[in-house]
């Protein structure tokens, strides 16, 4: 018998991706001429829904669409994803980036603020939420000083939905005691190797993220790279899922591949470590191709796998 899909109600931005590549990154009163990799639609939260479109997820649009040359584009990827727009912005337009990139792996982001932060209390009033599923969140919304009305939000949502935070490099903007009030029983926290420092501690990222989650009642995954991923529970000993070895093209949206890869595993009812697992396949392929634009089909996947 087939599992019903749980839903994943998807919190965040979506922001225009100019990707540039440069044999270093510049100085100041340097000149430099970046060859221009693409220009993509991105934003951690639109990267995950991405993910989980592309993979038969149900998903509730929780992403903000602008009024201009961004929010046309977004519209269009939406549309190509079959996605409805739920939240529209009558004057601003969507957030954008600039990604600098060298070839081994040095990046810098710049970003031009958009209508990202118009939260309100009315608006989120009008997503719907299921009593069952998960609801994912980036750092980026949540470090907002707007952000009031989100943070109480997302506290106050039902017991029946986990959830999923990336608090990425934005982290240390964060309220501690925000962090600190989220319901560790059913909040499931996404890290990679720098921000697992900041919030458990220097030192071997397993032990520190370890000892982190048994004072503080949390479920964090450890992401690192190409050396896989750990899932560290309360009273467990950590759990090694190991990565698939690929061709590196960029790692730019790698994360959101891997939470998305992940909710859609979580979605089917998978146990984490599978989840997680199938998080790593889909941050595999996605690293394999260029911008964030690269995660795969279900088809695809099969082909990565099997292929």
């Amino acid at each position: 018998m087939k599992v019903p899909l749980l839903p994943v109600v998807v919190m965040g931005s979506a922001t225009g991706d100019i990707v540039l590549r440069l044999s270093e990154l510049p100085h100041s009163g340097e000149y430099w001429e970046a060859e221009e990799v693409d220009r993509q639609v991105g934003g951690c939260a639109f990267n995950v829904v991405r993910a989980l479109c592309r993979l038969q997820i149900p998903v509730i649009n929780g992403i903000f669409v602008g009024n201009g040359v961004w929010g046309e584009r977004v519209t269009e990827e939406m549309e190509m994803l079959g996605l409805t727009v739920t939240l529209r912005h009558p004057k601003r337009d969507n957030s954008w980036c600039i990604a600098m990139m060298t070839p081994d792996d040095e990046r810098i982001y710049v970003s031009v603020p958009g209508c990202d932060d118009s939260w309100n209390a009315d608006i989120l009033a009008t997503i719907p939420l299921p009593e069952q599923g998960y609801v994912y969140f980036s750092g980026y919304e949540l470090a907002n000083p707007k952000a009031d009305a989100l943070r109480e939000w997302l506290l106050a949502s039902p017991s029946g939905l986990t959830l999923v935070l990336d608090f990425g490099p934005r982290l240390p903007d964060i309220d501690r005691e925000f962090i600190q009030a989220l319901p560790a029983e059913r909040t499931i926290l996404s890290l990679n190797l720098d921000e697992t420092a900041m919030l458990c501690g220097a030192g071997d990222p397993v032990v520190q993220a370890g000892r982190y989650v048994n004072e503080r009642g949390f479920t964090a995954i450890v992401r690192l790279g190409a050396e896989g991923a750990w899932i560290c529970q309360p009273g467990c000993e950590p759990e090694y899922i190991p990565a698939y070895q690929v061709n590196v093209e960029d790692t730019i949206g790698a994360g959101d591949a891997h939470c998305g890869g992940m909710l859609a595993g979580l979605s089917q009812g998978m146990s984490l470590p599978d989840a997680v697992e199938l998080g790593n396949r889909v941050a595999a392929v996605t690293v394999s191709r260029s911008g964030p634009d690269g995660a795969p089909t279900q088809d695809e996947l099969m082909d990565f796998v099997f292929g």
